[in-house]
């Protein structure tokens, strides 16, 4: 699936004017877009991304890069669990 949002617009939203953080924060949206298509199934990708969907972009990629971190447990799993296999 492709990113949400644009690098233009979480930069606007992030309020950076700067290159120097270009790749990491690029990072950021597409794992903020996959993290939110895994849980809003009822889009099919079809037309204009619904601005609820941006803004859950553009609301993680906000958390992400004014931490630069992600707490243990707090962030990585929500973006881990639809990667996992369970065996049973």
């Amino acid at each position: 699936m492709a990113d949400l949002v644009t690098l233009d617009e979480a930069k606007c939203f992030l309020r950076v004017d700067h290159s120097d953080d270009d790749a990491m924060i690029a990072m950021m949206i597409t794992a903020a877009s996959d993290a939110v298509t895994d849980v809003a199934t009822g889009w099919d990708g079809e037309g204009d991304v619904p601005d609820r969907m941006k803004l859950a972009v553009l609301a993680r990629v906000g958390l992400l890069y004014d931490k630069m971190s992600l707490e243990g447990g707090k962030g990585e799993l929500g973006m881990l669990t639809p990667l996992r296999t369970l065996e049973v």
